[in-house]
């Protein structure tokens, strides 16, 4: 089509489903006849990422995978395939698909979606990371395992104290004791440590909110060490950095998030982090037509000085506001720029328990039970757009 315009989102996780979904209702009637849109990932599915602690508490993990054609519908275009290399200039990207053939796909608005990978603790460090469905499976066969020994007791260490590792804590937690529950399995006292190398949880909420999440876990007997920084799993022992020592059946570590490291490669201009550098519009430095958004970018709101955190409110906040900010763009218009999302905290704390937190006119509001559980149950629903 002669006057038809490519947008291409590299990227099928959280910023890119979302992209995608906000793109289909702006260009509702250009898709028909004058932007057509592609989207990239090197997988067919999108992973439900936030929610790889059920790994190890479930069998069926069917639930986790989402077909990215799911989203495309019969409008977007969809290419398996990982990005290689972007020409600005050309307004091309090469895609290197699975079946190592080489497409030049040429664009006019480029968006780099590539989002996160969990971070892995080096396995000379002991311990198993929770950062893929593979070693979520192998936490949940070692912990079967011990269930099974003589011992009287289980204590599982969860080194890092994120949204993560809190919800990791809570689920697995609460599973192990319905586990002891059944015919067959010895009765044990389980042990849940949540490891904090911080003082106290939640930083970025205020102090009141953290004890009362503090006294929320406490009540499903999950103690927290803060201003533990833990080096290594060895021998029974989680060995902290002012060389103390404590003894765990088990050691999860859950240590955060990290910008995609293939970004490293494509020649952009990245923060000491590896993040991309945006404008308030999610323009690369020096671009009028490559964007990106989600956990790989460094973006400022302009107003509060912030950065944008690395959340699912975030990247689904990025991609409703970069929609209309492209459309503007491709009509020759300003839009309004990046602004960050507001305070809130939504945590699953097993089943049937949840804490919400969100803040608003400098007043705090704060949810906990079943209704916050069911809060963040949708709000996983919401971001993977499974409703």
């Amino acid at each position: 089509m002669k006057n038809e315009k490519t947008i291409v989102v590299i990227g099928g996780g959280y910023a890119g489903i979302n992209l995608i979904e906000a793109l289909k209702k702006e260009f509702h009637e250009e898709l028909k006849r004058s932007i057509r849109i592609i989207l990239v990932d090197t997988n067919t599915f999108h992973f439900k990422k936030v929610k790889l602690f059920k790994g190890i508490v479930n069998e069926n993990l069917s639930n986790l995978h989402v077909p990215l054609k799911h989203y495309c519908g019969s409008d977007i275009e969809f290419i398996q395939g990982e990005l290689t290399a972007v020409y600005p200039k050309e307004q091309t990207v090469h895609i290197n698909r699975k079946d190592g053939t080489l497409i030049h796909l040429d664009f006019d608005r480029l968006v780099l979606a590539m989002g996160s990978v969990l971070r892995e603790v080096n396995s000379e460090c002991g311990g198993i990371t929770l950062n893929d469905l593979q070693n979520a499976q192998c936490i949940r066969q070692h912990l079967l395992g011990m269930m099974e020994s003589p011992e009287s007791k289980l204590r599982l260490a969860i080194v890092g104290s994120g949204v993560t590792g809190i919800e990791t804590a809570a689920e697995v937690g609460s599973w192990l004791k319905n586990e002891t529950k059944k015919e067959g399995n010895r009765q044990k006292r389980i042990e849940i440590l949540l490891i904090n190398n911080k003082q106290r949880l939640l930083e970025e909420a205020p102090a009141k909110i953290s004890e009362r999440l503090e006294n929320r876990l406490m009540r499903q007997d999950i103690h927290i060490l803060h201003n533990k920084k833990a080096e290594k799993f060895s021998d029974g022992k989680v060995v902290f950095s002012d060389k103390s020592e404590l003894e765990a059946d088990v050691c999860v570590w859950t240590v955060g998030l990290k910008p995609h490291p293939s970004l490293f490669d494509l020649g952009l201009s990245l923060t000491e982090q590896g993040k991309i550098k945006v404008d308030s519009w999610y323009r690369l430095v020096e671009s009028e037509n490559i964007y990106a958004i989600g956990d790989c970018v460094h973006v400022i709101d302009p107003i509060s000085g912030h950065a944008a955190a690395m959340s699912c409110k975030e990247a689904i906040s990025q991609a409703h506001r970069l929609s209309k900010i492209m459309k503007a763009h491709i009509q020759g218009f300003q839009a309004n720029s990046h602004q960050t999302y507001p305070d809130f905290l939504c945590i699953g704390l097993g089943p049937n328990d949840g804490f919400v937190w969100a803040q608003k006119w400098g007043v705090d509001f704060v949810l906990s039970g079943k209704l916050a559980e069911k809060i963040r149950e949708y709000t996983w629903n919401v971001a993977s757009i499974t409703h």
